[in-house]
């Protein structure tokens, strides 16, 4: 009896041992996090996380505070890896892309799979992304602003016109946008297509590009001057010389702070005489808050969304996806274990559950397929994230960013104007950009 009251003595001694221990070791749990900005990362994930987890301390380091002008966002990051060793780290897609490469991160894949955490839930063209070719996981993201085709059913059942679907070709795109009238009953502009990066065509051009799995800079050279340019180029020109594509610079400002006017700004589709636009989730959000908020005007026309255009050789490939904050560990960090947990709760679940209340721009990850309505889904479609472009024009020099506006802008104005053909401005281009990016020295 004796050895048996001796024996339930010693456990309750070694468990409340090992409690208190573990406790004390909760109790010191201090991350350092970098993060764009304190104040925004503490509101929209930090509060949170210490709710739930009141032995962790967290020290925020704002990126935003070490930024300065005409400064690559990247190499700042890269910097305050060293000089400040962070447990966790939220950084922006392109960033990520180059930390990951160059084996600045440690591998998820395994700590996550001891966790038993599921991936399932998430994105699949996310997921995709985050992977290296091994298939090994480097980050995780809560978040992600999407893109997708919105179009205006009424001026579609106007005109007897099928309605755009989802995975339509960019070639298919750019002819249903052609079948509308450039002008209306009443003799007012109307267009086909509207899309994020009118206000500069050639950029446009290279986006539409970007999503066909093309890349203007092969080994450090400029690749401008071939048939799948060209024929992209053809598509974006046209578009804009036969009014179908919407063109900002030739609308009159309105200067008026009032709320309409700036949405009216941020997206003409809510102009009702755009047929198509191609644009953020941000605009999902609008439209559904004309029909969700009391007093707010409604839409005198119905809409609809699908997924964006692709390309016939990648159908289930797209760069509608930008993530802003992928949470990732840095290597030959001490606190790998709270840096996890901070990771497996932010990108989790419960976390998931809380989104709507705290977030209400960005689109959920890991959504909730009871929440979504047919129009959300057309974000999640998509298989794979094609987002190359940010990170091709980074390796550049700095001194040859402007060149490429000023060769472009020149060379597009030739094309819209019918003063050189494609072909011909496309062969000019590429040889004076080679010839300005030699002079900038790289």
């Amino acid at each position: 009896m004796l050895r048996k009251i001796f024996t339930l003595f010693m456990l309750c001694i070694l468990f409340t041992g090992c409690t208190a221990k573990e406790e004390q070791e909760q109790a010191d749990v201090t991350l350092k996090v970098l993060a764009w900005n304190e104040t925004v990362f503490n509101r929209q994930y930090g509060n949170f996380f210490l709710a739930t987890h009141p032995n962790y301390t967290l020290e925020v380091i704002s990126i935003i505070e070490n930024i300065e002008p005409m400064t690559d966002i990247t190499k700042i990051i890269e910097e305050l890896l060293v000089k400040e060793n962070p447990d966790v780290i939220a950084v922006p897609m392109e960033s990520y892309v180059v930390l990951k490469d160059e084996g600045k991160l440690s591998s998820l894949t395994k700590p996550l799979q001891g966790a038993n955490f599921d991936l399932a839930g998430f994105s699949p063209a996310i997921i995709d992304f985050l992977r290296d070719e091994q298939g090994e996981l480097y980050g995780l993201t809560p978040v992600f602003t999407g893109q997708a085709l919105y179009y205006n059913k009424s001026l579609f059942d106007q005109y007897g016109i099928a309605y755009p679907h989802d995975f339509m070709t960019w070639e298919e795109m750019f002819k249903l946008a052609g079948q509308f009238p450039a002008v209306n009953e009443n003799n007012e502009p109307q267009y086909g297509l509207y899309h994020k990066d009118s206000p500069n065509p050639f950029m446009m051009a290279l986006k539409v590009g970007e999503s066909s799995g093309l890349s203007f800079n092969n080994s450090e050279h400029i690749t401008l001057n071939t048939e799948s340019w060209k024929r992209i180029f053809e598509n974006v020109t046209d578009c804009f010389k036969t009014k179908v594509c919407y063109d900002p610079s030739r609308i009159k400002a309105d200067d008026s702070m009032q709320k309409e006017a700036l949405e009216l700004r941020a997206y003409p589709f809510l102009r009702g005489d755009i047929a198509m636009a191609l644009d953020e989730s941000t605009l999902y959000r609008t439209l559904m808050s004309r029909s969700d908020e009391p007093g707010a005007k409604p839409l005198a026309w119905e809409w609809g969304m699908v997924t964006l255009p692709v390309s016939a050789n990648n159908p289930h490939m797209g760069n509608g996806v930008y993530m802003n904050d992928i949470f990732a560990i840095p290597l030959e960090i001490k606190e790998t274990k709270g840096a996890l947990e901070f990771i497996q709760y932010i990108c989790g679940e419960n976390y998931a559950k809380l989104l709507p209340q705290i977030n209400m721009t960005d689109l959920p990850a890991r959504p909730n397929p009871d929440a979504m309505d047919e129009p959300l889904k057309s974000f999640y479609k998509l298989e794979q994230v094609n987002v190359t472009l940010i990170n091709q024009l980074r390796k550049f020099p700095a001194s040859f960013l402007p060149k490429i506006d000023d060769i472009s802008q020149k060379h597009m104005e030739k094309i819209m104007s019918d003063q050189s053909t494609v072909r011909e401005s496309l062969q000019s281009m590429e040889e004076e950009l080679e010839q300005a990016l030699r002079q900038s020295g790289n």
